[in-house]
């Protein structure tokens, strides 16, 4: 991602008291938020007027800046963040400030109001605007805000066989892929399956081993059934190819239809892919492709795409299952890495996930016509190869979590939601909420 823009405006109201503090928030919150890594337009005047606001917004368009950090150094009036908003065309971060003879809290708290009432997306914050937690939370805040509002195109790449039958809108196009577009911010570029096998075919034997061996380096590639060697260079290929794509097209994710049609093709490929820094899905599943490179640009950790498999309403256990494609990160070890041969070249790659002392349960899918994202905090829990063996022996995740102990699937069931799930280390649901408030996509609460 590239490094968040944000515009720092400094507001208040010469009729109140606490505005002598305001040059020194402005110049020492600048240092610091430039510190944490952003790009800082800071706006030289403390802005007490219409006029001023107006000025501000103008420069912070022109410097296209993705975030308004608005510090209310005292009560400011409600006209000033409207007009900032507005003219600089991007969302608003409030702080408020632990002065209370000053009235910025209120201040904060009026306008955030209004702007909930108008469903406008923003974040608001209270304390030390140099306290860590703050400085945080811009920094955060300000990396959703530049993926969900960016201008650079967000590149989804869909591989393998077009339909050529429909009932009412598009031909080429699904009409469920251009909401997807809209929904996510993404652009849906079709790839033939055989532009893909193509380019696999032409991977010479040296480039092959080569990627192979660079891989061996790190520790990433698992042990293979002895007489299956030739899956690891199929492997290779597909990854190779992948990576062509990816510079051809400027993908930032695929998805790629091998069910049924290649079947094992690409699992090892995308599990490489994965912890390369790059979202493969192999059963051309757009929508969780779309989350799963969300995750990916906000937290860098491959995520797990699956599938309920068993639930353990007392214990407040869920199992999340599926056939591997999954980046071998998200095992304990390379030795727990199962390698299964499907088809003529293919392969399964499975394990059970590994302990995750903070992880994420999310869903996004469309509930009776709304676009709409759920985040379960959780605890992944790791297994033992024996209870992993007992549970199938496919990619599996043992999640722990309070929302657990009722009916999970009853309220899934309520809920119209679709079987994919996704699985994510890290509490991502402050972030990924975020996001979808700026994309429009309703948040429910688990």
């Amino acid at each position: 991602m590239e490094t968040p823009r944000v515009g720092l405006v400094i507001s208040g109201n010469a009729a109140e008291s606490g505005l002598e503090r305001a040059d020194g928030i402005r110049t020492q919150l600048a240092h610091v938020l430039e510190e944490a890594g952003l790009e800082v337009c800071l706006e030289d005047a403390i802005v007490t007027e219409d006029v001023m606001a107006l000025n501000a917004g103008q420069k912070l368009r022109a410097a296209d800046a993705d975030l308004i950090v608005l510090v209310n150094a005292t009560w400011t009036r409600d006209t000033i963040p409207y007009l900032l908003m507005q003219v600089a065309d991007c969302p608003l971060l409030l702080v408020g400030l632990p002065y209370p003879e000053t009235y910025s809290l209120a201040s904060v708290q009026h306008f955030a109001g209004l702007l909930s009432n108008a469903g406008q997306p923003f974040k608001a914050v209270y304390g030390d605007p140099m306290d860590s937690k703050i400085v945080d939370t811009i920094v955060n805040y300000s990396r959703v805000v530049k993926l969900a509002c960016s201008r650079i195109p967000f590149c989804m790449g869909l591989i393998g066989p077009r339909s050529s039958w429909r009932a009412f809108g598009a031909q080429d196009m699904t009409d469920g892929e251009w909401e997807l577009s809209d929904v996510v911010g993404a652009t849906i570029i079709h790839i033939e399956m055989d532009e893909f096998t193509s380019i696999v075919d032409r991977v010479s034997a040296g480039k092959r081993e080569s990627l192979i061996d660079r891989l061996r380096g790190t520790d990433s590639v698992p042990p293979i059934v002895a007489g299956e060697e030739h899956r690891l260079q199929s492997a290779a290929a597909e990854y190779l190819a992948m990576e062509e794509l990816r510079e051809t097209y400027a993908l930032r994710c695929a998805t790629i239809q091998t069910y049924p049609y290649l079947w094992g093709a690409a699992n090892l490929a995308a599990a490489w892919l994965g912890d390369a820094g790059f979202v493969l899905e192999t059963e051309g599943d757009l929508v969780r492709t779309a989350l799963m490179a969300v995750i990916m640009e906000l937290s860098s950790r491959p995520s797990m795409l699956g599938e309920l498999a068993h639930i353990e309403r007392s214990d407040g256990l869920m199992y999340i299952g599926h056939a591997g494609s999954c980046a071998l990160s998200l095992a304990e070890s390379l030795a727990e890495v199962a390698v299964t041969c499907e088809g003529e070249l293919g392969s399964f790659v499975q394990f059970p996930i590994r302990r995750m002392p903070e992880a994420s349960l999310i869903a996004f899918w469309k509930q009776r016509g709304v676009p709409s994202l759920q985040v379960i905090p959780c605890e992944s829990l790791g297994m033992t190869t024996k209870e992993w063996e007992a549970m199938g022996a496919v990619s599996l995740a043992k999640l722990r979590s309070s929302a657990f102990r009722e009916d999970m699937l009853k309220s899934m069931i309520s809920l119209a939601m679709e079987h994919h799930l996704v699985v994510s280390e890290g509490a991502l649901g402050e972030p990924l909420e975020d996001w979808a408030r700026l994309r429009g996509i309703a948040v429910v609460e688990h």
